[in-house]
């Protein structure tokens, strides 16, 4: 049972990390289409704000890959003092985590729910409904969470030779 909810997770993490990877190198066409249309005298009125939420999406939906790679904000310094502690001290760590993304998630939707009861859009000449951005809140919370669930399941632990931790 264990090893098939941490496989889920792996599994869901790993499919957020290829939206997040899509939407990254999809990034490039409205960018290149703006380029174009600008050097032709014709610059466009919603790419920056496409590109712009495209980004921060793409960085939320990251949060399995990054948190896999160790890639996100680690403090090693305690595990160098207290080298036997470093199982309990990891643990902690994941489920500091786990409540951080907990409470990603809660204020995430209560920001979109929020936004999207309120019809509050974007002050721009899309005026995009801001509900809509603001999805990737709760949605890399959730990622976070599933990425660091999987790890107390299964024990392991980020790689260490893609990340310096604060303190090394």
């Amino acid at each position: 049972m264990r090893n098939g909810l941490a496989c889920g997770c792996r599994w869901l993490c790993n499919a957020m990390t290829s939206v997040s990877v899509l939407l990254l190198m999809l990034l490039a066409l409205p960018i290149t289409y703006d380029a174009t249309a600008r050097a032709f005298g014709h610059p466009t009125i919603w790419v920056f704000e496409v590109t712009m939420y495209a980004l921060i999406a793409t960085g939320f939906l990251a949060n399995p890959v990054a948190t896999r790679s160790g890639a996100h904000f680690r403090v090693t310094l305690l595990h160098k003092l207290f080298p036997r502690w470093r199982r309990a001290l990891n643990v902690f760590s994941h489920l500091m985590t786990l409540l951080f993304a907990a409470i990603l998630v809660g204020a995430g939707i209560y920001f979109v729910w929020y936004s999207w009861s309120n019809g509050i859009r974007s002050a721009t000449l899309l005026g995009v409904p801001l509900w809509i951005p603001q999805l990737a809140l709760p949605v890399g919370g959730v990622g976070l969470f599933l990425q660091t669930l999987a790890f107390l399941l299964t024990g392991e632990e980020p790689s260490e030779e893609d990340s310096q931790g604060v303190g090394d």
